[in-house]
C-alpha cells in the first residue's frame, strides 16, 4: 500500500515575525515568486507592486531605529500594508501548492508543519539611552517577541561593579521608549532590560551605563 503524502499549507508565521524577520521573508518571497514565475502565473498582487511596498517598509523600518514616534508609526503603517499583500499572496500560492511541499517552499514561503514548539524569549538590549529633563532618562529597547518587558536600574559600585540595589518596572513594549524618572543629577546609573514569553523570563541584557543630568 503506498504511503499517504502529507499536505502542507503556507504558515502565516510572518505575522508574529520581529520586523527585521519579516523584511528577511519579504525578500525570500520575492525571490521565490520570481524565480518560479512560470508556476505561479496569476499572482493577486503583482511583483513590481509587492516589491515597491516591501522596500517602503524597509525604508520605515531604518528611519524607526531612532525610537521617533511619527517614524515608528510610519513603519507600523508601512508593515501593515505589506502584511496584507503577503497574505493574499501566501494564500494564492496555497491553492497553486495543493498541499505540495515544494512548491510552497520554492515560493519562499515556510511550510505550516505542525505546531512549532515555544522557543526561549530573545534578550533584548538597550539600544539608546536619551536624557529627556534633568533627573529623567528615556530608555528604549530592542523589540523582540514576548509579553512585555522589565527594566531595572542602580548606581554600579566601584570599579563599575553591578549595582547592589536595583530599581525595577514593567512595561507593554519596547517602544516609544520608557521614562525613567527620579534619576540624581551628576549620578551615573546601570540600565538592563529583558523580556517575558512563552517560556517565562529571558537573561537579562549587558548593563548599558549613562549620567543623568
Amino acid at each position: 500500500m503506498a504511503t499517504k503524502q502529507p499536505k502542507y499549507k503556507v504558515a502565516m508565521v510572518f505575522h508574529n515575525e520581529t520586523d527585521e524577520q519579516f523584511a528577511l521573508t519579504c525578500s525570500a518571497v520575492d525571490t521565490g515568486l520570481t524565480n518560479d514565475s512560470a508556476k505561479f502565473t496569476t499572482l493577486p498582487v503583482d511583483l513590481p507592486t509587492f516589491r515597491s511596498q516591501s522596500a517602503a517598509f524597509g525604508v520605515a523600518l531604518v528611519a524607526a531605529k531612532d525610537g521617533g514616534r511619527k517614524a515608528v508609526a510610519e513603519k507600523n503603517k508601512q508593515r501593515a500594508a505589506t502584511t496584507k499583500m503577503l497574505s493574499k499572496l501566501a494564500r494564492y500560492v496555497d491553492e497553486v501548492a495543493g498541499g505540495d511541499l515544494t512548491v510552497i517552499t520554492a515560493s519562499g514561503f515556510q511550510p505550516n508543519t505542525g505546531p512549532t514548539p515555544a522557543q526561549p524569549t530573545a534578550t533584548p538590549a538597550v539600544a539608546k539611552l536619551v536624557q529627556d529633563k534633568s533627573g529623567e532618562i528615556v530608555l528604549t529597547a530592542t523589540p523582540v517577541t514576548c509579553r512585555m518587558y522589565e527594566v531595572h536600574w542602580g548606581v554600579p559600585g566601584p570599579g563599575g561593579a553591578a549595582p547592589t540595589t536595583w530599581t525595577t518596572i514593567q512595561v507593554a513594549n519596547a517602544r516609544p521608549g520608557t521614562p525613567i524618572s527620579g534619576l540624581t543629577p551628576g549620578t551615573v546609573y546601570s540600565f538592563q532590560v529583558r523580556a517575558f514569553g512563552k517560556l517565562g523570563w529571558s537573561e537579562w541584557s549587558d548593563p548599558v551605563t549613562k549620567m543623568s543630568t
